[in-house]
């Protein structure tokens, strides 16, 4: 019975650190810059992939997405869309306690 419990215990702490979807609410950071978003995210990944080396990059419908995946909270994401004459960037990222400051220089010193 315990270990029931314990198990229950574990896939709803799991359950609330999980996203509902892969981007939920607000972005923590939102910016706008010159670069076309393939140029941009060709700046992103490499960057991303050296602090979180299973970082990924896939093409969305008017952009890019690159996710560095967490094993704690709900992955880091940040989307490069199609925006007037170049794109806009969009910085997704877990609780306060969980974001990684290294990702989030890397868009911004990327922009």
């Amino acid at each position: 019975m315990r270990i029931g419990m314990a198990v229950l215990g574990c896939v709803v702490l799991v359950g609330c650190s999980l996203p509902a979807s892969l981007v939920p609410g607000e972005p923590n950071l939102s910016k706008e810059t010159a670069k076309p978003p393939k140029e941009y995210a060709a700046c992103v990944l490499p960057a991303w992939q050296r602090e979180v080396p299973k970082a990924t990059q896939t093409q969305i419908s008017n952009g890019w997405r690159i996710n560095a995946p967490s094993i704690i909270t709900a992955d880091e994401i940040v989307d490069i869309v199609k925006y007037k004459d170049g794109s806009k960037v969009s910085l997704y990222q877990g609780p306060p306690w969980a974001k990684s400051a290294a990702l989030r220089k890397a868009v911004r010193d990327c922009l």
